[in-house]
């Protein structure tokens, strides 16, 4: 690896960025103004050629020799004039384009950062919006602004580029928007760069036409609350590592500990980690080939006109890579930072770096293990740390924060943080929010929602070849006073390994304590006699609580189970598709499982959804506490024995550890 000869998996540099821009453009024509560079990103080379590239395969005869895999970058342009969709293929080790589609979807790709700025100002000028704030006594445009949310679907005029813009007033500098939503809805085409229609949100049940814009203002910033009724009684707190940080870079391959982890990112998923693997004695084994937040979907619970197509699939129609925020030192992360920038193209191909990205770190996290031997043979703990490799994306009104987690004993875990602004609309004075939402100040709505997440698991536990397990601990079935269960307190472990992916796509159940196993049938622990493996456990896993014939479920398939298990097949990435925007046909998941396959003792790929039922609160605004969900894959066999055993008690080697003889 060097400047010149980047890993395969990393991201496109801003240097290769201009160049696939300066191929495309040639190709195009200068004259050519009407289009728009959608994304540009890198083509990830097909598996089987990283994998010998990094030594777990050998390459087939079919396959490129490791040290000469081709850099492609994908590239999609969306013509404004025509609404047609070009996808190329560019070659960099070509200098060349080498594939150049017109793709026939009932979709769009997604946003572009640019376009979401654009649209602000052109709704500020536009004599529709204009004539509608004066009805609300709203002279001064300035202080309109735009969220503009993807329509979902239009019954008349999906053949668009559209939005459903929500908008909001700013009473002075700075503040908070969210306090005061408009009641009438613009529709914007992203392609003619117009508004097209006004739409109503008629108030249920109350004598008013027209809902008045909630005045009273709710401020967060420090500034605004003022110095004299912020806390007085917070002291310090200096997190410091004075010897420097555990972990060290090789490019943007990362070790820490016994972990191994190259880092990647795209304009549309934002972190992707690949080639996960620990270090057990004398071996390193693969754990992950590639894991990533591959989409998400917040569906809001009111069923009304203009709120029914909430449905905000995030990472297909926004991009949270474009979306990620330049972290902070001691704000966003605390400790010993190795930041890490990030590069996307505006939308006429001009590379933006992203600085401070992803932020990578070490925590404290408590106990490692602890025994106290009460016969007289002393205490014995350890403390745990963890490796912690991070981004923060804002969405419109709410921020995520995204984590993933590397611990000492073999476990990874993912965890989101959704905090930001709720979306809120506005209440006549008469109007109640109920069932729906919640009053969160006067006249101002929460509505309830829910946020599914999606992640994209492709394993390689020891090697390719693996399977999925269902685990159900359940009671036994024998009664009560029966010789095989006297005392009826008989419970065991109920495994169900998938053969395809009919058996494979399956929902949590809290009450039979359900995990998931990702195992290698190939390879025995020394000790169970069972296969290697990996469990995966969450405790958010609510269902989608839209029908299931809900527009919703048909758009974002994905969140009707909790897990799906499909063969690996190299382009298929995105659960809901790739032009998942005005989505008119099931696309991704439900597509790539419609005949059943066999995925047991395969490559297989997971998709895991996880997530949070937020019904809104008080306490939730005038900006949202943090409230998390995640997933955690722990060894469960892979090991001969707990693989932290070796890590030492703080200040061992001082002879003032927590080890007490």
């Amino acid at each position: 690896m060097t400047a010149d000869t980047p890993h395969p998996l990393d991201p496109l540099s801003a240097i290769e960025i201009k160049q696939v821009v300066s191929i495309v453009q040639k190709a195009r024509g200068d004259d050519d103004t009407h289009y728009i560079f959608s994304s540009v990103s890198l083509l990830e080379p097909p598996k089987d050629q990283v994998l010998a590239y990094l030594g777990w395969n050998t390459p087939s005869s079919s396959s490129s020799i490791s040290n000469t895999i081709e850099r492609e970058a994908k590239v999609v342009l969306l013509d404004r004039l025509s609404s047609k969709i070009h996808e190329l293929v560019v070659s960099l080790t070509k200098g060349a384009i080498t594939r150049w589609d017109h793709p026939m979807v009932k979709g769009q790709p997604g946003l572009h950062m640019d376009e979401m700025d654009e649209a602000q100002h052109h709704i500020r000028v536009s004599q529709r919006v204009i004539d509608e704030c004066a009805k609300l006594g709203i002279s001064d445009m300035s202080m309109v602004y735009a969220d503009t949310w993807t329509v979902s679907r239009h019954k008349t005029k999906n053949n668009m580029r559209l939005s459903q813009v929500l908008l909001y007033l700013r009473t002075s500098k700075n503040d908070n928007m969210y306090a005061h939503p408009l009641d009438f809805y613009p529709i914007y085409d992203f392609n003619s760069c117009k508004v097209i229609d006004i739409e109503y949100a008629q108030p249920p049940d109350s004598e008013h036409t027209v809902r008045d814009v909630p005045m009273m203002n709710r401020q967060y910033l420090p500034e605004q609350i003022g110095a004299k009724n912020l806390r007085q009684d917070i002291k310090p707190i200096h997190i410091t590592q004075p010897d420097g940080v555990s972990f060290k870079f090789t490019g943007r391959d990362l070790n820490w500990q016994k972990w191994g982890i190259q880092i990647g990112f795209n304009y549309r998923e934002g972190l992707v980690l690949y080639n996960i693997r620990y270090k057990d004695g004398n071996d390193t084994r693969p754990l992950i080939y590639r894991l990533s937040l591959a989409e998400m979907v917040v569906p809001y619970g009111h069923p009304s006109k203009i709120f029914n197509r909430k449905m905000a699939l995030d990472v297909g129609e926004f991009n949270v890579g474009a979306m990620t925020n330049s972290l902070q030192m001691n704000c966003d992360c605390v400790g010993s930072i190795h930041y890490l920038d990030a590069v996307v193209c505006d939308m006429h191909g001009v590379p933006r770096t992203i600085a401070n990205a992803i932020c990578v770190h070490e925590e404290d996290v408590g106990i490692l293990q602890k025994h106290t031997d009460p016969r007289g043979h002393g205490s014995y703990s350890t403390r745990s740390r963890r490796l912690v490799i991070s981004q923060i994306i804002t969405a419109a009104n709410y921020d995520y924060g995204m984590y993933y987690y590397f611990y000492q004993d073999g476990t990874i875990q993912y965890e989101i943080k959704a905090t930001g602004e709720l979306n809120t609309h506005a209440l006549s004075k008469d109007e109640s929010p109920h069932p729906y939402g919640t009053q969160i100040s006067p006249q101002l709505n929460g509505q309830h929602h829910q946020h599914h997440f999606c992640m994209r698991i492709d394993p390689m536990v020891d090697g390719t070849a693996n399977s999925v397990a269902q685990v159900d601990l359940v009671p036994s079935d024998l009664p009560t006073g029966h010789p095989g269960n006297d005392f009826g307190n008989g419970f065991y472990l109920t495994t169900t390994i998938f053969d395809d992916t009919d058996s494979a796509k399956t929902m949590a159940d809290a009450s039979k304590g359900r995990t998931w196993k990702i195992i290698n049938e190939a390879k025995l622990n020394p000790y169970s006699h069972e296969p290697v493996g990996y469990t995966l456990v969450s405790p958010h896993t609510p269902p989608l609580l839209p029908k299931p014939d809900s527009l919703v479920a048909q758009r974002a398939t994905f969140a009707t189970k909790t897990l799906w298990v499909t063969p690996y097949v190299d382009d298929q990435l995105y659960p809901a598709g790739f032009y998942c925007i005005q989505s008119h046909e099931p696309m991704g998941l439900p597509v790539w499982t419609k005949e059943n396959q066999s995925v047991r003792n395969k490559d297989v790929v997971l998709y895991f959804t996880f997530g949070l039922n937020h019904v809104v609160r008080v306490e939730d605004f005038p900006i949202m506490p943090v409230e998390s969900c995640g997933f955690t894959l722990r060894p469960n066999g892979f090991f001969a024995g707990n693989p932290a055993i070796d890590v030492p008690p703080i200040n061992y080697l001082e002879k003032a550890s927590c080890h007490i003889g």
